[in-house]
């Protein structure tokens, strides 16, 4: 009788035990909101990025304007890459919580959340005066139990936030914390030059050495009365399409005179203008296109500047 009101009292206690563990699983996940931040991006005006006190760098400024958005620090101010900008706005629109990890502030410094530790996300939104701050700490990784590709074990990465006037620490899988942390060139449009290749109707070549033009009538290129390599042409027009450079070259003072110059001409556009100027070394070329007039980038003999200027040699068959 005894041992049997022993199997009982343990039964009842088993019981009592997952009943309390299920109850308190339900509430935490009732009162667990994976929504800490409630944003639309479309009426965010600016995103103000603040390193953390122990990196010395001016603060990152994303903003806004009529002709799209632009980014800024210290006195350096640019039209930014749009596509970079929308991925960061979408990130910020639909971020997740995975975890609550700490419910007080004294937890803020094992997770590098502290004013001093801690990267700051500030985001102003049309028609409300408070803005949204939110701080980025440490990322910690851990082998997912998923295999990722080939088969080879894949990491799972989680960083800890905070929210302004929020004791809490929350850990997200996304990766919001890097595409912040991400320095202020890459913010930048990259884009040199970028024209219809269709339309273009002359390419006029000073190259201090040679001066020289190609042009096209009736769909042919020629250099005056000689005839040039159609195929050479064709490359050298898809090359002219689109080029990008983020090799930035701020507080550059151009001289009067370039050194190189590439004139494209078109029926139906301005002309697109090409300088470029040597440095005092001689063995790097800095380069400005009329389209971005305020931007100047860098290349060596190899790289953009290899690939806009041509000697005559190169288009003749």
């Amino acid at each position: 009788m005894k041992k049997n009101n022993i199997l009982i009292a343990v039964l009842i206690g088993l019981i009592l035990l997952f009943v309390t563990t299920n109850y308190f699983k339900k509430n935490s996940s009732a009162n667990f909101k994976a929504e800490v931040i409630q944003l639309d991006s479309s009426q965010v005006d600016k995103i103000t990025i603040h390193p953390a006190l122990t990196i010395k760098e001016d603060p990152i400024i994303i903003s806004r304007e009529t002709n799209g958005w632009q980014v800024a620090q210290g006195h350096i101010k640019t039209m930014a890459n749009q596509s970079t900008v929308r991925t960061a706005l979408g990130q910020l629109e639909h971020i997740k919580t995975e975890q609550l990890v700490a419910k007080t502030k004294d937890k803020w410094g094992t997770y590098e959340l502290t004013d001093s530790l801690a990267q700051c996300v500030e985001i102003k939104e049309k028609g409300k005066e408070k803005t949204t701050k939110l701080y980025f700490g440490k990322t910690t990784y851990k082998q997912s139990l998923n295999s990722g590709y080939g088969g080879q074990p894949s990491m799972d990465a989680s960083t800890y936030f905070r929210l302004k006037g929020n004791p809490k620490t929350y850990a997200t899988k996304s990766g919001l914390s890097s595409t912040f942390k991400r320095k202020f060139n890459t913010w930048r449009n990259s884009e040199f030059i970028k024209v219809d290749k269709d339309l273009i109707t002359q390419l006029k070549f000073e190259t201090g050495n040679e001066e020289f033009s190609i042009t096209k009538k009736d769909s042919v290129w020629t250099m005056g009365t000689v005839s040039t390599d159609s195929t050479k042409v064709a490359q050298y027009l898809n090359t002219l399409r689109s080029q990008n450079s983020s090799q930035f070259t701020d507080g550059f003072t151009p001289k009067d005179k370039a050194d190189y110059k590439l004139t494209i001409k078109s029926n139906s556009m301005e002309d697109l203008i090409v300088k470029v100027y040597r440095d005092s070394t001689g063995n790097k070329f800095i380069m400005n296109a009329s389209q971005h007039p305020n931007v100047f980038v860098e290349s060596d003999s190899t790289g953009l500047f290899k690939r806009l200027f041509m000697s005559q040699d190169h288009f003749s068959k």
